[in-house]
């Protein structure tokens, strides 16, 4: 998945001296910006949709504000031009977004391609791309009733199905050997017409919407661009609920749900539509480095991109929204109907120093994911200004729970009460990470808990730093099963991140104070090495931690499922194979069937039993919370907030209607 082939996109109605200024523009760039090269990132994305709550056609599933301090802005005051500058913290994974799992690669995705739904920060839902949609049945469908459309399969050696096609949904009485039954992409329609599916969603689309090559969007648009997800990367992500997608006319295509899901449109609805140029294209080959233009119907267009060195985007001056378009926009008439800056620049920047001085130099107008100690500095700054929002990201270490002695529940569970986590929080990231008592980052309270304090107070004593309830969890394990002791641990993580290096660097230290663990710490020199490393089916049996960031969303199930439901197995975020099956089964029983996709109370009930259920299993530990920070340029940037999750950091603030947000450039 990570292939990086040196290729400049340049702008093909541009004259060659300009093509060379801008070469020699960003040339002079990267000599302030020191460091530039390396790869890496604060995190990497998460389950791009998650899950939720979302209602017909106006929205649904928000909560509290998280943005500290929202800025706001006069459209009478508003400056038009510019180009705004900032640096993502790694390169680009892929722009074909199905097989990305790059957070900074999401920035450039928001750019480009829109959704048929788009979210506020509070986690509010609206029809974007779809002028409307609403939940037109549902029905009382389980697994099972799928069988007469199924087909009979064995495992490979590997134990892997021995099928070539997505696999939908597994009979509930498969064994996992010899052969079992299944419902691949290939028997879906059959199913439909035959009357069995768990829900239809019906979404109708502006008419006129056209995406950057000119092409109108229409419902065999969005049939194409969800199939393109069979068997991507993110392929477990969307096909976890998604049964299929077909064409009811030109302006109007129906959603099929596997069985009943409370969050089948925040997890599966928002992800790009792309025109049948893209679509047409075999599988990563919607990139640049392939030789294709990435494109969409996004407020923005790739204008040039130099491979691990820069990307310029240009404002589509031809882009489709109006806000008299949205029955659900309530804002002032002259709030405008796209982004008013001309052009976005990201150069690819590694080290949060070098970021730093760019932003100090004027080279930057934003920077994100820099050291916390810098943050607390430009927090005192009459020129900056720290623009912050409780985040959607948290960082986790992975164990391997089918490698003794780590197959032992008690093992992990001592591990992690070696985890200083406040001190992390206080001494490594000054304060702008919180301690991860619970699994649920504070955003996604309100739809995964009854009472997200009360959830603290309750399951804090799991994750609390006790060497002493540690050593008696390790004693129990060792006694009935005969390990050797000191057990040996490595953890796994990527160099170029300071604070996660410092991170395991403390645990390790923790760790060795006990005369039970051996512990030591083991590099990637990047982000994306480390990953295709850890996608790797013999990552599993080596027997290491894994210690890594993620970035979510604003509903409960991605932070339990993505890493550790097999459906995520060698996906975004399973790399040690977990499965459990106790735990599979409540993370089903949260989200699908007729009962909690009409009893939300009863819904968050289930995902407040989930939380305690993984802490005992303690598959993951969780490190801590994060605080979603940008600093930007005072005296030039104006209107600039952030979002929870850092994929949106940028598209977000350039322009979001739904929060009334833009950013304009006052030089």
């Amino acid at each position: 998945m990570n292939n990086h082939c040196i290729y400049a996109l340049f702008d093909q109605q541009s004259g060659m001296a300009q093509n060379a200024n801008r070469v020699q523009d960003f040339a002079n760039r990267r000599r302030i910006l020191q460091g530039m090269g390396a790869l890496g990132a604060a995190s990497i994305a998460g389950c791009f949709g998650d899950s939720g709550g979302g209602g017909g056609g106006g929205g649904g599933g928000g909560g509290v504000d998280p943005v500290q301090d929202r800025v706001t802005v006069d459209p009478e005051d508003i400056v038009e031009g510019g180009t705004f500058k900032s640096a993502l913290p790694e390169n680009i994974d892929s722009f074909d977004l199905p097989y990305s799992s790059s957070a900074a690669s999401s920035v450039a995705h928001g750019l480009l391609y829109d959704g048929l739904v788009t979210t506020s920060a509070t986690g509010e839902i609206y029809p974007w791309l779809a002028e409307s949609y609403e939940q037109a049945e549902v029905q009382d469908v389980s697994e099972g009733d799928y069988e007469p459309y199924m087909v009979e399969a064995g495992y490979t050696e590997e134990g892997a199905v021995d099928l070539e096609p997505q696999i939908l949904v597994r009979h509930p009485d498969n064994t996992g050997e010899g052969t079992d039954m299944f419902l691949t992409v290939e028997q879906a329609a059959e199913a439909i017409e035959g009357g069995t599916y768990g829900m239809r969603y019906r979404f109708n689309l502006h008419e006129g919407v056209n995406f950057h090559n000119g092409e109108e969007m229409t419902a065999e648009n969005v049939v194409a661009s969800y199939e393109r997800y069979r068997g991507s990367l993110l392929s477990g992500q969307i096909y976890d609920a998604l049964l299929d997608v077909q064409v009811v006319s030109d302006y109007e295509v129906d959603f099929y749900v596997q069985i009943p899901d409370a969050a089948f449109i925040r997890n599966t609805i928002g992800s790009g539509i792309w025109p049948k140029e893209v679509t047409d294209l075999p599988p990563q080959a919607h990139d640049p480095r392939q030789g294709n233009t990435p494109m969409g119907a996004g407020p923005f267009k790739l204008e040039e991109f130099e491979d691990a060195q820069y990307i310029r985007f240009t404002k589509n001056e031809d882009y489709w929204f109006d806000t008299e378009m949205k029955d659900w926009y309530d804002g002032p008439s002259d709030f405008p109907n796209g982004p008013v800056v001309d052009e976005i620049d990201l150069a690819i920047v590694s080290d949060p120093a070098s970021r730093t001085a760019a932003l100090r130099s004027g080279e930057l107008d934003m920077a994100y994911g820099l050291n916390p100690s810098t943050l607390t500095d430009f927090q005192g700054s009459e020129s900056y200004r720290t623009a912050a929002t409780d985040g959607a990201g948290f960082t986790f270490m992975q164990y391997p729970a089918t490698v003794a002695p780590f197959d032992d529940a008690r093992v992990r569970r001592a591990i992690n009460h070696y985890i200083p986590r406040q001190q992390i929080s206080d001494n490594i990231f000054d304060g702008w990470e919180n301690p991860a008592w619970v699994p649920l980052p504070p955003v996604g309270a309100a739809d995964g808990t009854t009472d997200y304090d009360a959830l603290v107070d309750d399951l804090k004593e799991y994750n609390e730093y006790d060497p002493d309830q540690a050593d008696s969890l390790v004693e129990e394990a060792v006694e009935e099963n005969g390990y050797e002791t000191p057990i040996d641990v490595t953890i796994q993580t990527n160099a170029n991140n300071d604070a996660r290096v410092q991170t395991n660097e403390l645990i390790v230290e923790s760790l060795n104070q006990s005369e039970y663990f051996n512990a030591s710490l083991d590099t990637f020199p990047d982000l994306i090495t480390m990953i295709g490393a850890w996608y790797q089916p013999s990552y599993a049996e080596q027997g290491n931690l894994a210690f890594v960031g993620l970035s979510g969303g604003f509903s409960p199930h991605g932070y339990a499922k993505a890493v550790h439901h097999p459906d995520n197995y060698l996906q975004c975020c399973n790399f040690q194979n977990l499965d459990f099956p106790e735990l599979n089964e409540a993370l089903l029983n949260a989200r699908y069937g007729v009962d909690v996709a009409e009893d939300a109370e009863l819904r968050a009930e289930r995902y407040d039993e989930i939380w305690e259920l993984i802490l005992e299993l303690n598959g993951n530990s969780y490190g801590t919370h994060s605080t979603t920070v940008a600093v930007v340029n005072d005296e030039v940037v104006k209107g600039f907030n952030t979002y929870p999750s850092v994929q949106s950091i940028v598209p977000y603030a350039m322009y979001n209607p739904a929060d009334e947000q833009i950013t304009y450039l006052d030089r």
